[in-house]
């Protein structure tokens, strides 16, 4: 059965209050003739080798009455079944960032870039594994505008790569990125962000030596060296075309280049765990080469962490939608009824 918006709201605050998150939203989303209800919960989320404190707060107006999702304690009760959250996930925020590109949205101009590449990382604790949740740059959904003195001014609807214009490019541009992505991923526990601007992935990919990979397709327009099935060391340039390259004349291609994005961070990762445990890198040494590219809330020790997990590629996810042509750039439309049961597949387990 298809949510409607007002379901789909509910939905996420539900998922909030069954998690205990700390919710306090600035703006309402509705003036129909509902409820306001403000959450103000308190987290402390502790996962293993992160410790957190949730600083993000929001206020949400939602309904009274849903059919389609109920909360009871800490459970989530979606179409007649019972799901508690996977509390062995640690979900990280990875985003790549493209300093260049500006937004103008009626009279506030977003300056500080946008986020090229967004996906989850859902680190699993109880078998060391991780999953990758790609989302689509161009998903439509509700972007904070801030002004210049970084007060709540307005909110639209644009592609979420957007989101992260409205900030100084810093922590505030990934707090903003974080909470839009958990919003849109019904109250997502998000643990952490780690943000890196394009420029940065070839000096990342060199100081690894080259991120070595088997090309899924013929990508030549982008490089001659990447024929389909060639396995290539990637030089620091063509690291970054890689992963930055679309060919926006061509109705879709977003996916291509999120599909080759998943590809060479996992590699990324793999290649570091590998080179760990042959104590052929320093952390701290690669960490201050990055520094000059890098936001995070991480800190050394949690990012050698990450390099620690074995990376699922073959099982990445993709949020489901379909791209429509915008008045100016393409569009992507999450599919919010698919959406809601994969969030419950990933992150949630069904209780018998």
């Amino acid at each position: 059965m298809q949510c409607t918006k007002m379901q789909y709201i509910e939905f996420r605050i539900l998922f909030q209050v069954s998690q205990g998150l700390l919710e306090k939203h600035k703006k309402k989303i509705s003036g129909k003739a509902v409820i306001c209800v403000t959450l103000s919960l308190v987290i402390g989320v502790g996962a293993g080798w992160l410790t957190w404190k949730y600083k993000d707060q929001t206020e949400k107006t939602v309904s009274t009455e849903t059919e389609q999702v109920q909360t009871t304690g800490d459970n989530v009760i979606y179409e007649g079944k019972t799901y508690q959250y996977n509390k062995n996930l640690t979900n990280i925020l990875f985003m790549g960032i493209d300093k260049d590109a500006q937004v103008l949205t009626g009279d506030i101009p977003g300056t500080a870039g946008q986020a090229d590449c967004i996906m989850i990382l859902s680190l699993d604790q109880s078998d060391k594994t991780c999953k990758v949740l790609q989302i689509s740059r161009d998903s439509m959904t509700g972007i904070d505008i801030y002004d210049s003195s970084g007060n709540y001014y307005t909110s639209i609807n644009a592609q979420l790569a957007t989101q992260y214009a409205y900030g100084t490019g810093g922590e505030n541009s990934c707090w903003a990125m974080k909470k839009t992505v958990k919003e849109l991923l019904y109250g997502l526990p998000i643990e952490g962000y780690f943000s890196m601007s394009i420029e940065g992935i070839g000096t990342f990919n060199d100081a690894l030596g080259g991120v070595t990979l088997t090309v899924p397709e013929d990508y030549t327009n982008i490089d001659p060296a990447f024929e389909q099935g060639a396995e290539i060391t990637l030089s620091g340039s063509q690291a970054e075309k890689y992963v930055r390259s679309r060919d926006t004349n061509v109705e879709g291609s977003n996916n291509g280049r999120m599909e080759r994005q998943v590809q060479f961070v996992s590699a990324l990762f793999s290649q570091l765990k590998e080179m760990e445990t042959a104590s052929q890198i320093s952390y701290e040494s690669l960490y201050r080469t990055m520094e000059p590219y890098l936001v995070t809330d991480l800190s050394v020790e949690q990012i050698k962490a990450m390099a620690s997990y074995t990376y699922l590629s073959d099982e990445t996810e993709y949020v489901p939608g379909k791209v429509v042509p915008g008045e100016k750039n393409e569009e992507f439309h999450v599919d919010e009824d698919a959406l809601q049961k994969l969030v419950l597949k990933m992150f949630y387990k069904e209780i018998k």
